[in-house]
């Protein structure tokens, strides 16, 4: 059997109180189901059931050893399970469940010790979610960035994600100011951090790029609006793709009127937040999009990772401007020039990548998961030349 235990900051604790015989399935019956009672907290047994759990502990007192239970008999093990099931799923104290076994108070406490130390009942913290500000300081004195933050996330993608997302959506709530212009990239953990956005101060919110995919949870246009919501600001999406066939369909795009008010407001963005696509080793939305020969072409280039379809170098250089000149999106210097750059990512795996971001000046904070910031203590210090603002 399993029950959740009451949160305590930012910990999630559950419980498991192990299979029972039959026998235990039948004195789970005898457990108290009426409603709290208004001074203890916890539920009251009538008398009548009161008595039932006093036959109980007859029935079994025989049977009890005061030696260690590993070798315990199925009846032992029942009482252990019920008192362990009135203390930790019930909220019973130890007084009320002496009362009701007919033991001592001290009788419940070796039970309930003895129910740990054999494994009928045990604690698993989860962890998820809690952030490393030692371990986050130094990813931000090794990289030379204005701030760091580090969550704990896990090793499934979804859940780093996620986690990562939500850290984003924390920062932007407490250190945003009205009259910010906030630009948002594209990427599946800026759809988490979107999901997760609190209230925020009055903030116009533009799109930086175009869209990639069919996907509408995970659409750029629907993270500028999810987000514009929770500001009451103006929305600025971008109704066009990221990329295009070719430079003059590009051109014709920019010139639409609803595309041009977007770009006209990227000189204007005070915050931009971005994910950051890492082309080797591969996780990039981009990168999936493009053709064989035009990645391998690009790969070749030296491309090592992304943002807002920005290709960069390991030393921080933009790779293939002509691919930009197909790509419905911010400039290179337009977002090197954006005062502060958020870059969210999770994952070791885009350890490299991130370098390659800050060494192109296209960040200045970092909401990262452990793995992700244990990854990047272990590489050079990157250096930046990316301009003051």
């Amino acid at each position: 059997m399993t029950a959740k235990m009451p949160s305590s900051s930012g910990i999630r604790r559950r419980l498991a109180i192990g299979p029972a015989s039959l026998q235990i399935a039948h004195l789970s019956t005898a457990l108290c189901s009426s409603a709290t009672d208004s001074t203890s907290g916890a539920r009251p047994c009538p008398p009548a059931r009161r008595s039932r759990f006093r036959n109980v502990r007859a029935r079994y007192s025989a049977h009890m050893s005061d030696t260690d239970v590993r070798g315990a008999t199925v009846d032992d093990r029942a009482l252990m399970v019920l008192a362990a099931r009135r203390y930790y799923v019930d909220d019973a104290s130890k007084v009320q469940i002496a009362d009701e076994l007919g033991v001592s108070r001290f009788k419940v406490a070796r039970l309930l010790e003895q129910a740990r130390a054999t494994g009928v009942v045990t604690i698993t913290i989860h962890a998820d979610g809690l952030q490393h500000p030692a371990l986050a300081a130094r990813v931000r004195d090794h990289l030379g960035l204005t701030d760091v933050t580090v969550v704990e996330a896990g090793d499934d993608p979804d859940a780093v994600r996620r986690h990562v997302g939500e850290a984003a959506a924390e920062i932007l709530g407490s250190t945003l100011r009205a009259g910010e212009v906030l630009g948002l990239a594209w990427g599946r953990t800026l759809t988490a951090m979107s999901a997760a956005m609190p209230p925020l101060p009055r903030v116009d919110v533009v799109q930086l790029t175009g869209a990639i995919g069919t996907d509408l949870d995970e659409s750029p246009v629907e993270v500028v609006r999810r987000v514009a919501l929770r500001s009451g600001g103006t929305a600025r999406p971008l109704f066009a793709p990221l990329v295009v066939d070719d430079p003059r369909t590009a051109q014709a795009l920019r010139r639409q009127p609803d595309v041009a008010a977007a770009l006209r407001m990227y000189d204007d963005v005070t915050t931009a937040v971005v994910s950051v696509g890492s082309w080797a080793p591969p996780d990039s939305q981009l990168l999936r999009t493009i053709g064989d020969d035009e990645r391998d072409a690009l790969l070749a280039a030296g491309v090592r990772a992304e943002v807002a379809s920005l290709l960069v170098s390991d030393d921080g250089h933009l790779v293939a401007p002509h691919f930009q000149d197909r790509c419905l999106t911010i400039g290179f210097e337009q977002m090197r020039a954006i005062p502060r750059i958020v870059a969210a990512a999770g994952g070791a795996q885009k350890a490299l990548a991130v370098a390659a971001i800050v060494r192109a000046g296209l960040c200045t904070e970092l909401v990262t998961d452990r793995a992700l910031a244990e990854a990047l203590l272990e590489l050079p210090s990157p250096a930046t030349d990316r301009p003051r603002a």
